[in-house]
């Protein structure tokens, strides 16, 4: 065994030597050259010479599989495969250079993303960026950018979110290092679309704000404005922004390439309209926002892509109460919807696969190391210990004749100090008996002055003493009289100002209450022949907004749903379910689910129940008795 492993290493070393100075055939360089530019045409290039490769040194034919896997990936040919590709890595980690051993696990990595396996594809571009040496002058910084843009992929594939932020955010920095602007910019873009699935829209505003304005100044004015189209989704989330986003859809329409001689966006593009259509319902004019739901279809359109269409006609027919036509579009929404659901079921399923391919792959890439470097270890500790023995016997023989020299250097040392401190000890005892001699006289002195001194003292002490004592128990005896009585006044004014807080809310709610438009919507709740007009919505809306802004406020931030704003209006009021199912015209079961979703958006809880007390609690809303009201 011990043969075999010399004759192992021997075999490494010559190989090694050998590799040195190699010079490749020029094919094999233009192709290379070719790759990031042009990689179809290194693609052919590599085609024809692939039966003369054949014959070629191991050296040649490891860069020719290796570009090959370049082009192949730049060109967007799945690659089928992974076992050529490992047998690259191998050869790069024993023979090539930083950049070409990480480039050679980045397109092992490729080919297993291509293959689906997105455990196994994460590894090898992990250990593609340990490959990588950052601090050399002559490192591949945009193959490094490239390798975190496909990690910050699989992780989003994932969902693991923070995981891809870092991700972009290394990916965008290594490319500035390279100096492509363009993908910095891009990979800040993309890590706004994460914050946007985390919620976090204020984030997702400034990067997406700061990454077009780079564009611009940069000189990619056509990025700048496909991306901000990524802003006009954000703005018209918040009714407070649709200005800013009628800017940005006006600016996109204005200056755009996408359009063609007709000013029409091609299919891929269409999400535009829907963002049109989203705006003009906004602003209720529901014609226009149903002219560009439709602008969205295309021909072989796939159910799942409908989805935004049938949502949006959907929407626009609800708010016209257009009966016939909400039923038809609510049947195709669902289709539409299921259509979607069943694709993210089948990503799910596809995952979960490969999360189990890459368990399998693992177990068996394991055990085959293992078994490969068993040996080569056992020979290297044998040697170690070897080196260990000889090198602690000569070096524990060395340390005790250099400890015992030390030793007698010592010993002479401290017996000269030893004499020198004995005689400086001497006439410092000298010095110290004299002066003790002094001090003893001077003490007794003052002594016998002091003793003369402390009878005086003493009876003023004791005096002192006594009244000192008289204060502090009159202190003690005023200072607890004065805290009960702050006690019992502190008592009264929390009181009396939890008496005006509810007595100013109360007549907050009694002056709301007492509104001439509360008073019709009364009327009509015990009446339900009597009809609300749009108007006297607008108007009792208008009138709550005054009396609660802060809840009308978190109403359109959180929801802003015309029946679920107008349910909470009429719950205030006291207004029960039936007499509301009636006023709106919907089923009660309706109004009790409508409450519940108002309850779980405003306060987090699904039960309807609590939603008066809730209210009451966070908005200081009273809802008073509709029949203790004036009329």
């Amino acid at each position: 065994m011990m043969r075999k492993a010399m004759g192992f290493i021997l075999l490494l070393v010559l190989t090694l030597m050998a590799c040195t100075g190699h010079r490749y055939p020029t094919k094999l360089v233009v192709a290379d050259s070719l790759c990031a530019a042009n990689p179809d045409s290194a693609l052919r290039l590599l085609t024809q010479y692939k039966d003369s490769i054949k014959s070629a040194s191991k050296a040649d034919r490891m860069y020719y599989e290796l570009l090959l896997a370049d082009a192949m990936n730049k060109a967007y040919v799945d690659m089928t495969t992974d076992s050529i590709l490992k047998e690259v890595t191998d050869y790069y980690d024993r023979h090539g250079s930083s950049n070409e051993q990480m480039r050679a696990h980045y397109l092992l990595g490729c080919a297993y993303r291509d293959m689906g396996e997105a455990p196994m594809a994460l590894q090898c571009y992990q250990d593609a960026v340990d490959k990588a040496d950052t601090l050399s002058h002559d490192c591949n910084y945009a193959l490094l950018s490239c390798i975190f843009s496909q990690i910050s992929t699989l992780y989003h594939s994932q969902l693991l979110l923070s995981n891809e932020i870092e991700a972009q955010k290394k990916a965008s920095f290594y490319a500035f290092r390279a100096n492509k602007i363009q993908w910095g910019i891009y990979n800040q873009v993309m890590s706004a679309g994460a914050y946007i699935l985390m919620n976090k829209k204020d984030s997702a505003e400034i990067i997406l704000k700061s990454a077009i304005e780079q564009y611009r100044i940069n000189g990619y004015s056509q990025e700048a404005l496909r991306f901000s189209r990524s802003l006009i989704h954000l703005y018209l989330e918040n009714p407070q922004r649709l200005t800013e986003a009628k800017a940005l859809m006006d600016r996109f329409e204005a200056e755009s390439d996408l359009f063609d001689e007709h000013h029409e966006l091609p299919s891929s593009q269409r999400q535009f309209y829907d963002y049109k259509g989203k705006y003009y319902e906004a602003i209720h004019q529901f014609d226009s926002a149903e002219y560009y739901y439709r602008k969205i279809y295309r021909p072989d359109m796939s159910y799942a892509s409908q989805n935004p269409m049938y949502k949006g006609l959907l929407s626009v027919f609800s708010k016209r109460h257009l009966a016939d036509s909400v039923a038809k579009y609510a049947y195709l929404y669902g289709m539409a919807n299921d259509s979607s659901i069943a694709l993210k079921d089948q990503n799910i399923m596809a995952q979960m696969t490969a999360t189990f391919n890459y368990n399998r792959l693992q177990r068996e890439a394991n055990e085959n190391e293992v078994r490969a470097y068993r040996t080569t270890i056992e020979l290297f500790c044998l040697i170690i210990l070897m080196i260990v023995v000889l090198a602690s016997s000569f070096l524990i023989l060395k340390l005790k004749q250099k400890r015992y020299n030390q030793k007698i250097s010592q010993l002479m040392q401290t017996l000269a100090d030893a004499s020198s401190e004995y005689a400086e000890n001497l006439r410092e005892l000298q010095m110290l008996e004299t002066t003790h001699q002094k001090v003893i006289s001077v003490i007794s002195r003052e002594l016998e002055e002091a003793q003369s001194e402390n009878i005086s003292y003493r009876e003023k002490f004791s005096m002192s003493q006594h009244t000192i004592f008289q204060i502090n128990q009159e202190y003690e005896r005023e200072k607890t009289r004065l805290l009960e009585e702050n006690k019992e006044l502190q008592k009264r004014i929390d009181e009396l100002q939890r008496d005006k807080l509810v007595s100013k809310h109360l007549s907050i709610s009694v002056d709301f209450t007492d509104k001439e438009i509360v008073k019709r919507i009364y009327n009509a709740s015990n009446n339900p022949f009597i009809s609300i007009s749009e108007k006297d919505w607008n108007d009792l809306l208008k009138e709550f907004g005054n009396s609660y802004p802060l809840l009308l406020q978190d109403l359109y931030n959180k929801c802003n749903n015309t029946q679920i704003i107008r349910v909470c209006i009429l719950t205030s009021l006291g207004i029960g379910g039936s007499e509301q199912a009636n006023m709106l015209g919907i089923t009660k079961q309706r109004i009790s689910n409508l409450k519940a979703s108002l309850n779980k958006i405003l306060f987090n809880e699904t039960s309807s129940r609590t939603l008066n007390r809730n209210l009451l609690i966070h908005y200081n809303v009273y809802s008073l008795n509709k029949d203790a009201v004036p009329k």
